[in-house]
């Protein structure tokens, strides 16, 4: 197991020796240098944050302007036509590439390392996509239970009903966003930044930090949950393999199963029903069974958490004035995403 972005990788017994001094005593200056690592990190979440929101904006404004609006099936769910699945899914993930190109620029960092090939094995690829898609079922078990916690009080995640516009362009964009443009997008910003930076300090932290807000970001708590459980695999092969290309492979097979039903749904949606049902205990299943032979056989182990990381994590990333603001409006977003179930509309 290795700390990848460390010119090559470094035992995990201990942090960067040029990094960060091993005693367990944090000095005032290593703690200004830790503290600037994190705000570093909380910059980016903003940048990116600020931008997607500018992006969006401008262009439902465009969308409004040109005398579009939404309309609504005969069940009440909101059409998507194809520029709006285009403003909603691709702009934020160009965004995501823009952020990451302008980090690089600023910090003079080559992104070279994270597309790095040769940790990387095709046995450990395979076993983290079956992990990736247990806990995408899990997640889906999690978000019955909240909808229906939610609806036995009358509320519901707004803006989560709603169709794809029954048009091969419209299907087209959809699919090309969700299992290409975004993974590669996420990727580049969660594990090629967050992980990449927070595991600077610790591997272990790094993991479950980049996961949480991971799935923080993703503004409401049914892909809260999705973005938070893979969030640990893809952190966990990324630190192993040291490139992003695993993680970013694992990404778009998760997004792929999940829009299957929806290129299904095109051509028939009874089987689209089929295929939704039939994929929660196939890999629900699988996924158990590969957890099990590897937890057996010691192939997934957590980089040490040490005294020495302990006092360079958590009690200094709280300090980070950035990361509180992020995680301040990241939670807010999810809050506000939950509302009073509203009455259907019809055309």
């Amino acid at each position: 197991m290795y700390y990848y972005g460390q010119n090559g990788g470094i035992p995990p017994q201990a942090p960067p020796p040029y990094y960060y001094p091993p005693q367990d005593y944090v000095s005032p200056d290593e703690k200004k240098k830790i503290r600037r690592n994190y705000n570093a990190i909380g910059l980016v979440l903003l940048a990116l944050y600020v931008l997607i929101n500018i992006i969006c904006i401008a262009g439902y404004a465009v969308y409004e302007a040109a005398g579009n609006d939404i309309r609504y099936d005969e069940n009440g769910s909101a059409i998507m036509d194809f520029w709006y699945v285009l403003m909603s899914g691709g702009f934020p993930a160009i965004s995501a590439i823009i952020v990451f190109i302008f980090y690089c620029a600023i910090t003079r960092y080559d992104p070279k390392e994270l597309f790095n090939t040769s940790r990387m094995n095709a046995g450990e690829l395979v076993r983290c996509i079956f992990i990736v898609l247990f806990f995408q079922q899990i997640s889906l078990i999690c978000s019955m239970f909240i909808m229906s916690a939610l609806g036995s009080n009358g509320l519901e995640v707004m803006g989560m009903d709603y169709v794809i516009e029954h048009d091969p362009k419209t299907y087209a964009v959809d699919v090309m966003i969700s299992i290409i443009i975004a993974p590669i997008g996420e990727e580049l910003i969660y594990r090629g930044i967050v992980l990449r930076q927070a595991a600077k300090i610790s591997g272990r932290f790094a993991i479950f930090f980049s996961a949480v807000i991971f799935g923080l970001m993703h503004g409401n708590p049914y892909q809260m949950i999705l973005g938070f459980l893979i969030g640990i695999p893809l952190a966990m092969i990324t630190l192993k393999t040291g490139s992003i290309i695993p993680s970013i492979i694992c990404h778009m097979v998760n997004n792929a199963v999940v829009s299957i039903a929806s290129i299904v749904e095109y051509f028939d949606e009874t089987a689209a029903s089929v295929i939704s049902i039939v994929c929660i205990p196939v890999f629900f299943i699988i996924g158990i069974i590969v957890l099990l032979v590897s937890f057996t056989k010691g192939s997934i182990k957590f980089p040490p958490y040490t005294e020495h990381h302990k006092k360079r994590t958590l009690p200094i990333l709280i300090t980070s004035w950035s990361m509180i603001v992020i995680t301040i409006i990241y939670i807010y977003d999810i809050i506000t995403s939950i509302g009073p179930i509203e009455e259907t509309m019809t055309i």
